[in-house]
Parts: C-alpha cells; sequence; structure tokens
C-alpha cells in the first residue's frame, strides 16, 4: 500500500474544482489502500495538498496533514523522524504543544527557516505551505531518494507528488520520452535526479531545499557531506565511538513492541545490525537471508551462523531465475526505467519480510560510506590519482578510442577488462560498466545523434589532488555517496519498501553515524599504502572490522565479501524464455521505434554464442545480460506509462507480458 504526498500550487489565479483535484492526483494512493491509513489533505482556492502516511509509532508520528491556522502554514512528510524526542528536549521551549513530528517541524521552520530539516535525523521528504508569503518549499534529507519527489511547472501551476503516476494524473502534463535520461539508463541502469525519463518533469536532487515563491522556482542543496578539518585519528577512540552511534541508531529504529525484521546476508554490516539489536532489546529477533543454489554466491550458509548465535527466529529464500516474471510489476512500481543488480536481491528480502513483520532494517550504505563500492574502492582510482599526479592524464584521454573495436567489446577475455579498467581510469562517469557506453548507444540509437549522455561528474580536473587520501574522500563523497548510494540504492530500497507496504529504516544511514563516518581519516576507513591499494591487499571498511570484533562470530569475520548483487544472466539461463525474449523485443513497435534492429540481432546472436562456454569473468557475462533486460525494462516501462495511465495498468507476469503484447 503505497504512501506519499502531492499537491498543487498556484498563487496567482484560482484553482478551479480543487475537489475534483483531490480525486484525480489521490486516485493512485487511494486505490492502493488496505484502509490502514486514508488521504489526508487541505485545500482552497490556490492550492491543494494531500498526504497518505502510515503511523507506526503513534506516540510521534501524524497521520494527518499538519496546519497552524494563526500562522497560516501547512506541513506535509512521506517517511520518518527517528529523533523527534532529542529534537523535543532541546528546541522546544516548555510553554509550546506539540502533537507530532510535523507541528515539531512547523515550529523549526518558523525558528529557523528552511534549513531547519538539518536537525532531522531519519528518510524524510516534507513540504511546507506557507501562506504569510505565499510561498511553498520542499525539501528531503540526504539520502533523500528513498522518498523520490517528482515536480513540474503546468500554465505558472507548481504540481508536485512523491509518485509519478500521481503527478501524471494532472491534466495537461505531457509524456514525452527525455532522450538523455533515457541514456542515463542505458548506461547506468537508472535516471540519476535531477533528470526523469519525462521532459519537463525533475526529480528533486538529495539534500536539496526548493522553493515556489511569485511564480518561480529556486532550487539549492542546503545538506551534504564534507570533510572536516580535525578528524578523529585514534584506532581506540574511533572504535568506541562509532560502536555507540551504531548501537543508538538501530535503537532508535526498533519499535517498542519489537516487531521488527532485520535483512541479514550474513556479511558484516547486516550480521553487525543484528549484534547491536540483540543488544537493546529482550525480544526474540526475526533475521531474513536471500540466498542462490551455486554457493559461489550464497552467503546463507553465514546467516545461518549468525542468526544461531543469536538465536534469531531466521527465515530464507532461494533465488531460482523464476523470479523474472515479477519483472512487469516491480517496474510499474518503481515508475521509471531501472534495473539494477540488487533490485531482486532487495525485493525478495522484503517480501519474506513482509509475511512477518511491517518494519524492517536494512544494512545498506556501508560500502559507500566507508568508500568501498563504486569507484573510489577500485585500482582505477589508484591509477587516476597517479596520472594525475604527474600531469599524464589529459596526454593519455584519448588513446581509449583505439579500444573500441568488437574485439574489446565482444569476448570474454583480458581485453574487455582492460578496456573497462582504462575507461574507468580515464573518465569518472565510466565507473559503472555494466550499461550501454556512448559509443554503443550510437550504434544502438536509430538515430546515432542521440547518443547523447549528460556530464554527472567533471572528467578531468583543473588541480592535481594533494594526495591519494584527498582523491579518494572526494570520489567517495561524490560517486559512492552522493550519486550511487542516493540514487540508484536508496531508489530501490524505497520503492520495494513502498510496494510492500513496509517501513523500512536504514542503520548506517543514520545521520550522526553518516557524518562520523565520512569525517573518518583515511587510515580508519582502509588500511595499507598506495601499493597495498592498487594491488588488492588493503583491508577495506578498516574500522568497521575493528568494531565488530568480539560481537560476530569468527567465521563472519574471515569471510570474503560475496553478496550485494544477483548474478544477472540467472533470468535469461532458460533457453525458451530467452528466445522468446530476444523474438519480442526485435518485433516490438517500441524498441523498433527507437533502436536499431539489426544491432540488437547481432547483441542477442553473441549472447547465445556464449551459452555454454567457460567463464573467464562473471562480470562480462552480467554486463550482456543487463543489456538486453534494459531493452526489455524500457518496453515494460513504455507501455505502461506513455501507452496507458499507468495506474489504471495491471501488471502481468513476463510470460503473460510477451504472449499479450504482439510488439507489431
Amino acid at each position: 500500500m503505497s504512501q506519499g504526498i502531492f499537491g498543487l500550487i498556484d498563487f496567482r489565479q484560482i484553482i478551479d474544482s480543487p475537489g475534483d483535484l483531490v480525486n484525480t492526483m489521490g486516485g493512485f494512493l487511494q486505490k492502493d489502500s488496505s484502509g490502514e491509513a486514508k488521504i489526508s489533505y487541505v485545500r482552497d482556492n490556490h492550492y491543494v495538498l494531500g498526504m497518505k502516511r502510515i503511523c507506526r509509532e503513534s506516540s510521534c508520528q501524524q497521520s494527518q496533514i499538519a496546519g497552524n491556522s494563526k500562522e497560516q502554514t501547512f506541513c506535509l512528510i512521506h517517511g520518518e523522524i527517528h529523533n523527534y524526542q532529542d529534537i523535543l528536549q532541546e528546541c522546544l521551549p516548555g510553554d509550546i504543544r506539540c502533537q507530532g513530528d510535523l507541528d515539531l517541524a512547523l515550529y523549526l521552520y518558523r525558528r529557523y527557516g528552511p534549513r531547519f530539516a538539518r536537525k532531522l535525523n531519519g528518510l524524510f521528504s516534507l513540504a511546507i505551505l506557507d501562506q504569510r508569503d505565499s510561498s511553498f518549499t520542499l525539501l528531503n534529507d540526504r539520502f533523500g531518494m528513498a522518498r523520490q519527489v517528482y515536480w513540474t511547472i503546468v500554465n505558472g501551476r507548481f504540481c508536485f507528488a512523491t509518485h509519478l503516476k500521481t503527478l501524471l494524473a494532472y491534466p495537461g502534463i505531457r509524456r514525452e520520452v527525455d532522450h538523455e535520461a533515457l541514456n542515463l539508463f542505458l548506461k547506468y541502469s537508472y535516471i540519476s535526479s535531477p533528470w526523469t525519463i519525462f521532459k519537463g518533469i525533475r526529480k528533486l536532487p538529495p539534500g536539496s531545499l526548493l522553493v515556489f515563491k511569485d511564480g518561480k522556482v529556486r532550487e539549492e542543496p542546503y545538506w551534504g557531506f564534507s570533510l572536516p578539518d580535525n578528524p578523529i585519528t585514534d584506532l581506540k577512540e574511533a572504535v568506541t565511538t562509532y560502536r555507540e552511534l551504531l548501537k543508538k541508531s538501530i535503537s532508535r529504529r526498533l519499535d517498542t513492541d519489537g516487531q521488527v525484521g532485520i535483512l541479514l546476508s550474513g556479511g558484516l554490516d547486516s550480521s553487525a545490525n543484528v549484534a547491536l539489536a540483540a543488544e537493546c532489546t529482550d525480544k526474540k529477533l526475526k533475521t531474513f537471508s536471500i540466498g542462490f543454489e551455486d554457493p559461489a554466491f550464497d552467503e546463507r550458509p553465514f546467516a545461518r551462523i549468525v542468526a544461531r548465535h543469536f538465536d534469531a527466529q531466521h527465515f530464507e529464500y532461494t533465488i531460482t531465475g523464476e523470479e523474472i516474471e515479477d519483472l512487469p510489476r516491480l517496474i510499474w512500481h518503481l515508475e521509471e526505467p531501472y534495473f539494477e543488480f540488487g533490485l531482486f536481491l532487495t525485493y525478495l528480502g522484503l517480501e519474506a519480510a513482509q509475511k512477518e513483520v511491517r518494519v524492517i532494517i536494512g544494512g545498506e550504505g556501508t560500502d559507500q560510506l566507508f568508500g568501498t563500492g563504486g569507484f573510489a574502492g577500485g585500482v582505477p582510482a589508484v591509477l587516476r590519482y597517479l596520472l594525475l599526479k604527474y600531469h599524464l592524464l589529459e596526454p593519455v584521454y584519448g588513446l581509449g578510442k583505439i579500444l573500441r573495436g568488437n574485439y574489446f567489446y565482444d569476448h570474454d577475455n583480458l581485453a574487455f577488462k582492460l578496456r573497462l579498467l582504462w575507461n574507468r581510469t580515464v573518465d569518472l562517469n565510466n565507473w559503472y560498466f555494466y550499461g550501454y557506453d556512448e559509443n554503443e548507444l550510437a550504434l544502438l540509437h536509430k538515430d546515432p545523434a542521440l547518443n547523447g549522455l549528460p556530464v554527472i561528474f567533471p572528467d578531468r580536473p583543473s588541480t592535481k589532488p594533494t594526495s591519494f587520501a584527498a582523491l579518494y574522500g572526494e570520489t567517495q563523497i561524490n560517486q559512492d555517496i552522493r550519486h550511487y548510494i542516493n540514487e540508484n540504492v536508496m531508489v530501490k530500497s524505497g520503492r520495494m519498501a513502498d510496494m510492500l507496504d513496509l517501513t523500512l529504516r536504514e542503520s548506517y544511514l543514520d545521520t550522526e553515524v553518516a557524518d562520523f563516518v565520512v569525517s573518518l581519516d583515511y587510515h580508519l576507513k582502509r588500511s595499507g599504502n598506495l601499493f597495498d591499494h592498487l594491488t588488492g591487499r588493503i583491508k577495506s571498511k578498516y574500522l568497521h572490522r575493528k568494531a565488530v570484533e568480539g560481537l560476530l562470530p569468527p567465521e563472519i569475520m574471515k569471510k570474503p565479501k560475496q553478496g550485494g548483487f544477483v548474478p544477472v544472466m540467472i533470468f535469461l539461463k532458460d533457453p525458451v524464455l530467452r528466445k522468446r525474449i530476444y523474438r519480442y523485443l526485435l518485433n516490438s513497435e517500441v524498441i523498433r521505434e527507437y533502436f536499431r534492429v539489426d544491432y540488437l540481432d547481432a547483441l542477442f546472436t553473441n549472447y547465445e554464442r556464449m551459452q555454454g562456454k567457460k567463464v573467464y569473468w562473471y562480470n562480462f557475462y552480467n554486463s550482456k545480460a543487463n543489456r538486453i533486460l534494459f531493452l526489455l525494462t524500457f518496453d515494460i516501462w513504455y507501455r505502461s506509462y506513455v501507452m496507458n495511465n499507468a495506474w489504471e495498468v495491471t501488471p502481468l507476469p513476463l510470460s503473460e507480458y510477451l504472449a499479450s503484447e504482439t510488439g507489431s
């Protein structure tokens, strides 16, 4: 049952039939309802505001839009605030009455202005209407893509919604595909803010503030991540502080009735959640694990060790590949083209939890906060630093052109890996290599000129970094955190939780935990020198490992990192289904409108030739499977959101979808 906020604001002209707009724009949220929550709304001639919220903790969460008639202000929220009691004691005078978190937000807004949200600890998007100066403010937390907000202006009127289905219900909004956004999806597997798949519709970036006033929109970042001048450098002090902050974070996210589950992969991050949660409650924990039949990818044996060690009630699910049948349903809920390695892992983990609990604690973000995932944690970072240090990046930048031949694209060999290593080293925008690059996009599109991509990261800095630690910290913040965890991981997790009517709480994305980890000196994030980093002999998440020593079973401390993704080729292992997908895409009028059929035919033929061959590098096969599933994803999305009214669509299982759509 989806939750969210939406609205329409026009301070200059009268809005006709505001009651009808409530029903129109609120149609999806009201239809997707089990009766546990109703839409709360306020309206007059110049605004329509709606909110649907399920309150898991009735003591401080408000299910109705909060308003102050004297101050003429209203507040809406999608998400949660976890430090409500702390703020009450710190900021609220004794003579001020506060019925819950939205009343508190209004008080903080009046006292501190829109940037008050920096005091809030949680995953949220907030909206405040202030009739005193005829302004409307939207803002979100630093990991705000867990609670996405779409917005546009139609005939001078500001429209916003946390669901694209809701926004598209407003009359006058065009559904024209943005080719740059489409290319972002085809390259990265998702569309980062502020772009959306539709021209004229934008997403509010994480940690951003938007003000609509006098018919104009002003948008700016107000809350980010920075490296302080004097970080903690003593290991013992850092371990103690980090463990206390993480335990406090988990305690905030546990309900008093104990009806909270924990996603448990068997890795360090999720296992630490279980260990510290066991210290915070005397109630029996419930843990949920997803695994595979192939032991090379299966972490469930480690999850079982942790569950037994802490006497948790443990639940498991095995991914077989047949889950691809749910792809149309997932795309319908994700609302924009999206297909990423961890999608089915997150979905199935949350689905298993849904049967037992209503709140789930996840372990997302640790890799990014410590710079282990994305770009900062890889060999390309070291090579890039050396090129920058010796002023070689610019002279060698163009050498990548010689790596564009088929030999470097179509074969599971060292040449393929070398091309990826080179591209990731010289251009920060190439850190994700599982999708189509600019060269492939030019070949894929019917019009090669449509291969343009927005430059997300500056690829050629004007000055060289002062040290490898400086480069590491910069790329960690800009790529691993601001981009990957926000724009990808949290979108996936937030949407899947929304789809399954679960409240998702992330312990490592706690404000205090995140600020502390980002502030750490480089040597506390990973041990080893530059050569160790280059040769892969460093210890990642060094402080995290030290902090959980003695808390976790020894088997967990010694295990290598395995999980966090699904080997995508598992979804194309059935030759019958695989060939049905080929035929469908080659005949789809959607695909034929945008892409070259001869290029796709060659892509599918090459993938068939790979079947049954000895695997040199699994990521080669994953990247090729991704390219096929990206196209299928776009087709499914297009038919739901462009050719039909999405909230009236009932997603079919994939096999039925392939049979029902002739594609010609």
